[in-house]
């Protein structure tokens, strides 16, 4: 193994994956809105291409049972999640459970991932997309549950595809991928029930 597949995940794995999960559980909850652990929760050493917060996303949802899809396989970021967090990795887009996408610019076909079934809605993928920034003011507009009317929020560092992607995808409902957006200022997260409106397109 190179010294990028060996490098450390968690300082403290029981708290900060405690800290990260809450983060989670809060954007997720009420999408538009920027949740982020303690400084300290972010990992300070991870291999290329991922950044310290899709790394954190990472270390704290996969495991042994959780399929994961890489953008890119042959990174030595592959070994290091095998490493930390055991899970199996697939080249099936539609076997994940999760999928990481570190370069947003090019993001995949969502088509291409499991949306469940009308029986089992659930059976569907997570994709964690790394960004270049984020926040909770900006020209796209959010509506649906877990926001009061309308959130607004801008991303850096995202296709233009994407948001078409998301429409299409939140068409699905109850069916669909739900999403993570991971920047430098925390996780910002799409569940497949929010409806989008671009005022301007998100640079």
């Amino acid at each position: 193994m190179t010294k990028q597949q060996m490098l450390p995940g968690f300082a403290d794995p029981v708290h900060h994956s405690q800290q990260w999960y809450r983060a989670l559980l809060n954007a997720m909850s009420r999408p538009g809105t920027v949740c982020a652990p303690c400084g300290e929760a972010m990992p300070q050493q991870v291999p290329a291409p991922c950044s310290p917060a899709a790394a954190g996303v990472a270390l704290t949802l996969l495991d042994h049972e959780t399929p994961v899809w890489l953008q890119q396989p042959e990174s030595p970021l592959a070994h290091w999640l095998q490493f930390h967090c055991g899970c199996p990795l697939t080249h099936r887009p539609e076997d994940a459970a999760f999928a990481v996408i570190t370069d947003s610019n090019t993001v995949p076909d969502w088509s291409r991932f499991a949306t469940g079934t009308p029986e089992y809605p659930d059976r569907s993928a997570t994709l964690i997309i790394q960004v270049q920034s984020a926040a909770a003011a900006g020209p796209v507009t959010l509506q649906g549950p877990g926001i009061q009317k309308e959130a607004h929020i801008s991303v850096s560092g995202l296709a233009d595809a994407f948001w078409t992607m998301h429409q299409a995808n939140a068409a699905l409902f109850p069916q669909g991928t739900d999403t993570i957006l991971a920047a430098p200022e925390g996780v910002l997260c799409l569940p497949r029930t929010v409806r989008i409106r671009r005022q301007t397109t998100c640079m």
